[in-house]
C-alpha cells in the first residue's frame, strides 16, 4: 500500500512538473517600443542586480553595441536592425527568464 501511494505521488509531481514547464514556455514575450538612435535597457525580468545572466536576440548571441550590468541590457543608439526578440538566461543553467520584442522606431511612429 506504502509503495503504491508513493508511486502515485510521484507521478502527480511529474505532471505537475511537466505542465509548470509547458506553461513558461508558452508565456509571450513583452513588447518595448524604442526610438531610433536613442540608448536602451531591458530588464532580465526580476531577478536581482547580482543575478548573472546572458542574451541572445533571435536565438543568436548580441552582436548591436552593448554593455551588460547584471541582468539588464543596455543597446547603444539602435536602429532598425536592434529590432528583434531578445531573450535572457540565468546562470549558471541556462534556465531562460524572460523575453522581450523589441520595436524600433521614429518618433512619430511611436
Amino acid at each position: 500500500m506504502a509503495n503504491s501511494v508513493t508511486s502515485l505521488c510521484c507521478v502527480v509531481l511529474a505532471a505537475v512538473v511537466v505542465a509548470y514547464a509547458q506553461r513558461r514556455s508558452q508565456l509571450g514575450a513583452r513588447v518595448q517600443y524604442e526610438r531610433m538612435g536613442s540608448d536602451v535597457t531591458m530588464q532580465c525580468g526580476s531577478l536581482d542586480s547580482t543575478a548573472a545572466v546572458t542574451w541572445k536576440v533571435n536565438g543568436t548571441d548580441v552582436r548591436a553595441r552593448h554593455q551588460q550590468d547584471g541582468p539588464q541590457l543596455v543597446l547603444l543608439e539602435v536602429d532598425l536592425s536592434s529590432n528583434g526578440l531578445y531573450s535572457c538566461f540565468q546562470e549558471p543553467n541556462g534556465e531562460r527568464r524572460d523575453q522581450i520584442n523589441l520595436r524600433i522606431g521614429n518618433k512619430k511612429d511611436l
